[in-house]
């Protein structure tokens, strides 16, 4: 392909797709020539970094060609002064910042989350836009042409079909089962069942097979299988499916990487759970938990792929840096829609819906990622979790009864235990973008929240804060573990992490924990089509009112004797984080 229209621009918008997707072939080393020639300046966004993190973390071999084509971007432009950072990750921001540069072309592919974020918010944007794929380009002169040539898919009729593949054969322990290249694996140990099918250890030590209960496999799960299995995914963070099997010929499952470790449910629930299984975490650990699961959802993002059913049951944490996505086989991909979902982590506006009649945006996961960032930010708690409100959590949620506010005013409504403290100590940029969220109604991309995060756990780790209950897990409430906790083999959905203890003891009186204030263990809960019929009722002892807890004097060093949650120190609430200068060098 000849890049030679590239002459007629004097900068470059580059979008991080282009390196991840053509990394390693001729076409991005001829626009890398072509760049060298005509000498442009080129404009990266914020999420040009993160993205290339995101993608290194998880170690996928088949991403080499990408890792070696960023170290190539980088060797030809940073010496030249070529390379320029845009200091926002959020498109719309990004796209405002780009748009006077003059005489400027945009180079994006086709299904990146750039070129979907611009069709799903319909961002207008002036400037020429080019579309890159393996074989050819176009180029559209704004955002209005693009959106009408590459509208958002709709979702593939095999979604609607409800017919089904495997009725006639049913297989277990010391079965053989082949996969679609022909080979053979024996079931050799049955490890876990659910209500989907069962997962059996192999005779390849290296994956396990997960074999579905006769009526499960549709064919939507079956192409959507068939398509994940071609993607050649093989990152260790992802349970991510390797081979299709099949048993008399007929389709019966997949082979995918065990994970290990405990779900996150079984974890993040209060502080009982939390030091029954991490008695020696710090705050610094949760930031780093959270950020390793923000990295993988961001990669899933990066190759077409929309999660859909995010819940605290769909990982497993073994540590910190060893987090693992689990049930795999429903997230949506490309126009193969997620079937599934869970109402808590769902945006409401989605309540109701058949999951399998459409297709998921990425402003859907969203929400459903801010939901995550304050269920692992407050180990578990329910962001709508609240004392003396409504008698559901539904009702919460559609009111927006947040219950946490910028300038500590009013800490009536927040759950026992000590979960004030934990909003207290919360960096000003988190603490201010979950109150627009939740309160407001904000939309935050997946990329700001991990850039938010990513800063709290440097500052964090650069013991920033003077004071040290900044660094504990729950603030102000003093927990240890008395006895030791029972050992567990790797894989093991509830074992219990290396040097856990078993149980804890409070001596915070003021402040006890209730289990009552966990919804996620008490609410009604589904991940199943049609989830409308959910009223999420809350737990009980929600109604329960104590005195609120004294506020806290919690000062950040580098930000002087400015009280938390005002940046403006003229007694002013924030309702925007902190904004960034937009240029700079890469």
């Amino acid at each position: 392909m000849a890049f030679d229209f590239l002459s007629e621009y004097s900068n470059l918008i580059v979008d991080y797709s282009i390196i991840r997707e053509f990394g390693g072939t001729t076409l991005l080393l001829e626009l890398m020539d072509q760049i060298a020639v005509d000498s442009q300046d080129v404009y990266v966004s914020g999420t040009f970094k993160i993205f290339h993190y995101c993608l290194i973390h998880q170690a996928d071999p088949k991403d080499d060609a990408a890792v070696s084509a960023m170290k190539d971007f980088c060797s030809r432009l940073l010496p030249l002064h070529k390379l320029h950072s845009v200091q926002t990750t959020d498109t719309v921001e990004f796209l405002k910042a780009v748009a006077p540069i003059e005489n400027s072309l945009v180079l994006c592919s086709k299904n990146s989350i750039f070129s979907k974020r611009i069709r799903e918010k319909n961002i207008d944007y002036p400037n020429d836009i080019c579309v890159l794929s393996a074989t050819e380009y176009a180029i559209f002169h704004g955002t209005t042409s693009m959106i009408e040539k590459f509208p958002l898919p709709s979702v593939n009729p095999v979604a609607l079909k409800k017919t089904y593949l495997d009725e006639s054969v049913f297989c277990n322990v010391g079965d053989r089962v082949s996969t679609g290249s022909g080979k053979t694996l024996e079931l050799t140990k049955r490890l876990s069942a659910g209500a989907e099918g069962m997962v059996f250890l192999t005779d390849n030590r290296l994956k396990v097979a997960k074999i579905y209960h006769r009526g499960v496999i549709t064919p939507l799960r079956w192409s959507k299988l068939s398509k994940m299995v071609s993607m050649g995914i093989k990152s260790s963070g992802l349970c991510w499916p390797q081979d299709l099997l099949f048993f008399k010929g007929v389709p019966v499952g997949y082979t995918m990487y065990l994970g290990k470790g405990k779900t996150l449910g079984n974890v993040f629930d209060g502080p009982d759970a939390m030091m029954n299984n991490f008695p020696e975490w710090k705050r610094e650990d949760v930031a780093a938990t959270l950020i390793n699961l923000l990295e993988k959802y961001i990669y899933l993002h990066m190759h077409n792929i929309i999660a859909g059913d995010i819940q605290l049951k769909n990982a497993l944490l073994y540590s910190p840096s060893a987090v693992y996505l689990i049930d795999m086989d429903s997230v949506q991909v490309g126009n193969l829609p997620c079937p599934v979902g869970t109402e808590e982590f769902t945006v409401p506006r989605l309540w109701g819906k058949d999951f399998a009649g459409f297709v998921r945006r990425l402003e859907d996961e969203d929400y459903s990622i801010a939901m995550l960032v304050f269920s692992i930010l407050f180990c578990g708690l329910h962001p709508y979790a609240t004392r003396n409100g409504a008698e559901t959590l539904r009702e919460e949620i559609l009111e927006r009864n947040f219950p946490y506010t910028l300038d500590n005013s009013d800490e009536e409504h927040i759950p026992r235990g000590g979960y004030n403290y934990i909003w207290q100590y919360l960096s000003e940029k988190l603490r201010t973008m979950l109150y627009n969220t939740f309160k407001l109604g904000k939309s935050y991309e997946a990329v700001q929240w991990y850039e938010a995060v990513m800063e709290y756990k440097e500052d964090l780790s650069g013991k920033k804060y003077d004071d040290p209950e900044a660094y504990k897990v729950f603030p102000k409430m003093d927990y240890h573990a008395t006895a030791e906790a029972e050992s567990s083999e790797p894989g093991d959905r509830n074992s219990v992490a290396p040097g856990a203890k078993k149980r804890f003891s409070s001596l915070a009186d003021a402040a006890k924990y209730s289990n009552a204030n966990n919804p996620f263990a008490k609410a009604a809960s589904s991940s199943e089509p049609g989830i409308s019929g959910s009223a999420f009722s809350k737990p009980a002892g929600f109604e329960n009112s104590e005195k609120p807890a004294p506020k806290s004097a919690f000062v950040p060093k580098a930000e002087g004797n400015v009280p938390s949650g005002n940046s403006n120190g003229d007694g002013t609430n924030n309702t925007e984080p902190p904004k960034k200068k937009r240029f700079g060098l890469f």
